[in-house]
């Protein structure tokens, strides 16, 4: 494990601890619950996702009990690898929960070397391939041990996501950082500020992040042999609130992209 693994993996350890949204394993959750949410939160809006029961899925760098008990509750066979042993404790709480079987492998989104070539229906990446500084490392790996036909479905930052809301000027939202990819996202306030599930504010230091460009997430994904099929930018905000405020600042700019891709080999 490198420096930055090891940084990374201690910074997720903690917000896990300190509960943050992303490590609460869904525990009240049923069928009808799962399809809804897979459609709503995990698939591309005009594309829905295809059945789940029976299919091989992979959880990429996507631990804390959420992705994982929504795939193994309509049936599928889950993997799922993620840095944080925290992260991983929560999908092991949610199959346990459930009664459903999880494969969780402790390991680095940037070596798939364990994992044998066409292994995978369903590569299912949350948010996190920015925490790593070189996406087309990963993405050429998940190319290979996604099966011909498979679904890769990626989600990353909005490259131009720069800024805050209270950056706010009469000109608009200024950009701050260089538009270059693998480029270390220079934070005003490298704590996360959130609310844990009992409604108690929590601050707590936040991984390293890297920039990727649009043309290094693309392209990475035409080089591994995939045909991308739907995009989405997300969550919307209200053009009609304050200047200044979070929902209007999404209103100018989403943060999140979310891609979803066939394999092609």
């Amino acid at each position: 494990m490198d420096e930055l693994a090891a940084f990374n993996r201690s910074r997720w350890n903690a917000l896990a601890k300190a509960r943050i949204q992303y490590s609460r394993p869904q525990l009240d959750m049923d069928e009808k619950g799962a399809w809804e949410y897979l459609n709503t939160h995990l698939g591309i809006s005009h594309e829905p996702m295809p059945e789940i029961a029976g299919k091989d899925v992979f959880c990429l760098a996507s631990g804390g009990g959420q992705q994982t008990a929504v795939f193994g509750i309509l049936g599928a066979t889950v993997t799922v690898l993620d840095l944080s042993d925290t992260q991983l404790e929560r999908d092991e709480e949610a199959a346990a929960h459930h009664g459903y079987a999880l494969t969780a492998v402790h390991g680095d989104m940037r070596d798939l070397s364990q994992f044998a070539d066409n292994s995978f229906d369903i590569v299912f990446h949350a948010y996190s391939i920015n925490f790593v500084p070189n996406a087309a490392m990963v993405i050429k790996q998940v190319g290979r041990i996604v099966r011909p036909g498979g679904i890769y479905r990626l989600t990353f930052s909005n490259p131009f996501w720069t800024m805050e809301e209270t950056d706010w000027t009469e000109a608009g939202y200024p950009l701050r950082q260089p538009y270059i990819t693998g480029q270390l996202l220079q934070e005003t306030d490298t704590e996360w500020t959130f609310e844990d599930d009992h409604g108690t504010p929590q601050k707590v230091e936040g991984p390293h992040e890297f920039m990727h460009t649009f043309s290094a997430i693309f392209n990475g994904l035409i080089a591994a042999n995939f045909r991308i099929t739907g995009f989405r930018e997300w969550p919307e905000g209200d053009g009609h609130a304050t200047p200044g405020t979070w929902e209007h600042l999404l209103s100018v700019l989403p943060p999140f992209m979310s891609v979803t891709a066939v394999s092609i080999k």
